[in-house]
């Protein structure tokens, strides 16, 4: 059996649509350790990390016959981590451990932040944030945070379009980033005031 670690990954991607399982070996060769490397800087979990890429592998294979990537494949499976490393923060962001996790990786990641700065601190500066947002927006984003409703609940109890909840509420996010001068990720400031709530 001839071998593929040669090959470009627009040409193992080819490979594998053929339901080649050298192609499909080598992809995972080549990409595991980056992709579980990455998701462990979101998550703080090795073992999580782990199955959230074998869960990317699974599904990479058994969707290979019918596969769509749009651009290159490592940008593709870099999103994909992306997209469940999160989905899993979303499912544990109220768990003390993860709790302990992302503050750790707060403290070790946001060099702009005085040493000892405090969480209290930061939760302060957030709801003074949350006070200055325009009426609409501020209303919107509160009952996404405390009452935890849903876009589309939001929308059917304000009359607005779901699309406007949305909207609102990432600008709502994107606006409370930046009164902290951008020393926190809007993704990770939105993950923070759920756990500081």
């Amino acid at each position: 059996m001839a071998s593929v670690s040669h090959l470009s990954d627009d040409e193992l991607l080819l490979l594998l649509k053929k339901d080649d399982k050298p192609a499909f070996s080598e992809i995972y060769n080549r990409y595991w350790e980056k992709m579980v490397s990455y998701s462990i800087r979101l998550t703080r979990s090795e073992d999580e990390s782990a199955d959230i890429v074998q869960e990317i592998f699974i599904s990479l294979w058994n969707r290979r016959l019918n596969l769509s990537v749009k651009g290159s494949l490592a940008a593709y499976l870099i999103k994909s981590t992306r997209n469940l490393s999160l989905r899993y923060i979303e499912r544990h962001v109220h768990s003390i451990d993860f709790f302990e996790k992302l503050t750790e990786f707060i403290v070790d990641r946001s060099q702009n932040i005085e040493e000892n700065i405090s969480l209290k601190e930061l939760q302060d500066k957030i709801e003074v944030a949350i006070t200055k947002l325009p009426k609409k927006m501020q209303q919107v984003y509160l009952l996404s945070r405390d009452e935890q409703l849903s876009h589309r609940e939001i929308s059917e109890k304000l009359f607005i379009a779901e699309g406007t909840v949305k909207k609102q509420i990432n600008n709502a996010l994107k606006i409370i980033s930046e009164s902290l001068n951008g020393r926190i990720p809007a993704a990770m400031t939105a993950i923070l005031m759920h756990l500081l709530k």
